[in-house]
């Protein structure tokens, strides 16, 4: 079982149990005393529990912004879900702007056949993805990168984004209610509203699990999307707001 597979089994048995014995653990996973050590070192490091006198317990750090891989393998299916409905909005001659979210970068291989295609991405993983195939023409954002996210942030992005005008801009979240749309880093929020600003149709690709979490850095009011894209139909007390609202919601 590779590292990123233990740490979401870890958090999937904590997710059920809360509060579990690390030899527990370790038998679970059928690893050694120093595997177990240093998986729970790293999980306590990114804010998602807290080892107490020999017991590991469960942390919600909401604001806490995890690794590009740990996030790309945490709901995988519902995130290639969201791309296959997504991948609808897709055409030819389209200049897209596409965030460097775990959820937005499943959405590479649905710009394969497509011609005329500009993207344009602060995700440096998106765009080595991007490079193998050359029929899209990829943009990337300078600035600065911030180490193990694959994210381009900064001053300098802003700037980039401000010198495109896109048809379409997908972008992902870290939290949703029946309001309001949160990011887990205000850099983050900051460079998406650029792309927003700049964009003509807004797209917001968001898997069941943003559900009411807390938020920290306000993105935009959910109305601010035309559409929104899930894994599952939302909470019924959320879809009567957001129909209220007139929000496109597609699942």
């Amino acid at each position: 079982m590779f590292k990123n597979e233990r740490f979401l089994t870890i958090l999937d048995l904590l997710q059920k149990k809360k509060v579990m014995r690390i030899k527990d653990l370790q038998k679970e996973l059928f690893v050694s005393d120093s595997t177990i050590r240093r998986d729970l070192i790293a999980l306590e490091k990114m804010g998602k529990v807290t080892r107490k006198f020999g017991r590991v317990e469960l942390v919600k750090a909401d604001n806490i912004e995890l690794s590009f891989l740990f996030r790309q393998q945490e709901n995988s299916e519902s995130k290639k879900y969201i791309a296959e409905i997504a991948s609808t909005f897709l055409g030819d001659n389209e200049a897209i702007f596409v965030d460097s979210s775990s959820t937005t970068s499943f959405l590479a291989p649905f710009f394969e056949g497509l011609t005329n295609l500009v993207v344009v991405t602060n995700s440096l993983k998106l765009a080595i993805k991007l490079d193998e195939i050359p029929a899209v023409k990829t943009f990337i954002a300078g600035g600065r990168l911030r180490s193990g996210t694959g994210s381009i942030l900064g001053d300098i992005s802003l700037d980039f984004f401000s010198d495109f005008r896109a048809d379409l801009v997908f972008l992902s979240c870290s939290s949703i209610n029946a309001n309001d749309v949160y990011m887990s880093s205000e850099e983050q929020s900051g460079v998406k509203r650029r792309m927003m600003e700049n964009a003509e149709r807004k797209v917001l690709l968001c898997d069941h699990s943003k559900f009411n979490v807390k938020g920290y850095y306000r993105l935009c009011d959910v109305n601010d999307f035309d559409v929104i894209i899930m894994d599952q139909q939302p909470p019924e007390e959320i879809m009567a707001v957001w129909s209220h609202k007139n929000v496109e919601v597609l699942y």
